[in-house]
Parts: C-alpha cells; sequence; structure tokens
C-alpha cells in the first residue's frame, strides 16, 4: 500500500488525525518494538539466548505546534475522544502509518494523560505551549 498523506486515522470515525497541528519534526514512530520475555547466556559457551514475543507493537509520540488556541486544543480533543472504544482506558483503534514495514497498519491503542501548559490567558481565549501526545499500542 502506498503512503496516503495522513500519519494516523481513526477507525471508528473515519478520520485522519489534521496534519496541520503536528510540529513534523517533533513526530516520532517506533513501530513493531520487540518485547522480550527473558534472556540468559549459556554458562559454559556465554552465548546469548533471547526469548522475544512474538507480537511486535508500536509507539507513536508526537507534539502538536506551538501556540495552540483553546478552540483548537479542543478539536484536537474530540478527535481523540470521538474515536474511542474505551473512554476510561482511551482505547482507540488507529490505522497509522508503519515506516519499519513501509505501509498502513491498523492496531489498538492507548493515549496516556496529556499535560496542559498554558502560555496565555485572555477573557475570550487560552493559548498552549506545544502538547504531547503519545500513542501505544496494546
Amino acid at each position: 500500500m502506498s503512503f496516503n498523506g495522513y500519519l494516523i486515522k481513526a477507525t471508528k470515525t473515519n478520520k485522519e488525525f489534521p496534519n496541520k497541528y503536528i510540529a513534523w519534526e517533533s513526530y516520532d514512530s517506533t513501530p513493531n518494538q520487540r518485547e522480550e520475555i527473558k534472556a540468559y547466556r549459556d554458562e559454559n559457551t556465554r552465548n546469548l539466548t533471547r526469548v522475544t514475543a512474538t507480537g511486535h507493537k508500536t509507539k507513536i509520540v508526537f507534539k502538536t505546534l506551538d501556540n495552540l488556541h483553546l478552540v483548537e486544543k479542543q478539536e484536537i480533543q474530540n478527535w481523540f475522544t470521538s474515536a474511542e472504544s474505551d473512554s476510561n482506558q482511551r482505547k482507540i483503534n488507529l490505522e497509522y502509518w508503519n515506516d519499519e514495514d513501509n505501509t498502513y497498519k491498523t492496531a489498538d491503542f492507548y493515549r496516556p494523560d496529556i499535560k496542559f501548559t498554558m502560555k496565555k490567558v485572555t477573557s475570550t481565549d487560552i493559548t498552549y505551549k506545544q502538547l504531547e501526545i503519545s500513542l501505544v499500542e496494546y
């Protein structure tokens, strides 16, 4: 499958995350992470043996642009909350670009808490520092 211009898309709503809010140099993807179940060395040969889980997991971390206004922050929040299958767990099914395989994949992710830091408050608006968004595959 070729690249279609988006990095993540919510499968529940079929909506792409708005690229206009991503600070591009902050976007980090670690696709197909291996999980080591156990590792040991042979007592005689000292050769390393690793037992690795067969399921590979992806982690995506990115920051938004700086100086988001309240309405923009709310648009980002709504993109996530409207697509969640479990709001308590912040569970969301995403189609995402996998750079290791150079194709789109689909998986369930959870979104850890987001820290909101205000830069400016007026009588009608709030301006925010960059938000860091993490998505960790189940």
